[in-house]
């Protein structure tokens, strides 16, 4: 998705502050509310976008950055609004796809702003890609990437670590899109390119995405690739049992929970908490009913189990 010229500039404003106007009064209705005519203007909008002859003045960014962040905002509450009802959720991609294109005709591409705009891309992706829209995702992916790389050649004051999350979480995105659309060569080749990390939100990106795809995988009845991309999974939740910070620490605390709740019974589930609870200043009372019922797991009987 290219950015918006600055021939649009005021229109795309305009449409923007209206479709915040529109859509913030209807945020407790059960659809959106917008009409027909609106939402052509709204795909006009996203197909318009061209390439800026010249950088905008800094009063055109504020301004366009301005409402591209109220307009961002209220789809952000939308997305809770409207979470169960499909088709209304594909339409606030779009229209937060819209809002991120502001974003990122607004923002530098150096210093902090250009850092928030990137995340801001990961973000609207990854929304594109869970609720269907991969075409729009695709196009955003591209956007971040031109502002990666740039990222890398000329920005000598980013920090090697928050570089390294963003190009971990690009191309974790790109595989994700990759193995969704079909093209599960692609998806490996890319996924070939994932740095070695110790980079404790790199990996949870590295896990997270891992894990969708190998239960896409398990539904579809892809047995092999399921446990490829899970072993995958495992391996990036392992790398974080090996960090100790207490951004990762937490993390694994929730994906501990959840894995508790949905499969604690599963052996796997309680080498892990075994692994988990090792870290730790030791319960030893917590730790031996973990470690009997690992022992006692029905799944050990007949059988041993690799990991």
């Amino acid at each position: 998705m290219p950015l918006i010229a600055s021939s649009t500039k005021n229109e795309a404003t305009d449409f923007a502050a209206d479709l915040t106007g529109r859509l913030a009064i209807d945020q407790k209705k059960r659809h959106l509310g917008l009409d027909v005519k609106s939402v052509a203007q709204l795909d006009q909008q996203l197909n318009d976008f061209t390439l800026p002859i010249a950088s905008p003045s800094s009063s055109t960014r504020r301004q366009v950055d301005q409402e591209g962040t109220k307009l961002w905002n209220t789809c952000i509450q939308l997305m809770t609004v409207y979470r169960d009802r499909k088709e209304e959720v594909a339409l606030v991609c779009k229209v937060k796809a819209f809002a991120y294109a502001m974003l990122d005709y607004a923002a530098p591409y150096r210093g902090r702003g250009s850092n928030r705009t990137l995340e801001t891309a990961f973000s609207i992706a990854s929304t594109c890609i869970e609720n269907g829209c991969l075409d729009l995702s695709q196009r955003i992916i591209e956007t971040a990437a031109v502002r990666l790389d740039k990222l890398e050649k000329y920005e000598s004051n980013i920090e090697g670590s928050k570089l390294q999350q963003y190009t971990i979480e690009y191309y974790m995105l790109r595989v994700y899109l990759a193995w969704l659309q079909g093209r599960l060569d692609i998806a490996e080749h890319l996924f070939s390119k994932i740095p070695v990390s110790d980079n404790g939100r790199g990996q949870d990106c590295v896990m997270d995405i891992c894990y969708k795809i190998g239960s896409c995988a398990l539904s579809h009845k892809q047995y092999d690739d399921s446990v490829k991309w899970l072993e995958r999974a495992l391996r990036a939740f392992r790398a974080g049992l090996r960090l100790d910070t207490k951004e990762s620490n937490g993390f694994l605390a929730k994906a501990m929970d959840a894995l508790k709740t949905h499969y604690g019974g599963m052996f796997p589930v309680q080498v892990i908490q075994l692994e988990l609870l090792g870290k730790e200043e030791l319960d030893e009372n917590v730790f031996l009913q973990v470690l009997r019922r690992t022992i006692e797991s029905p799944e050990l009987k007949g059988s041993y189990l690799t990991m």
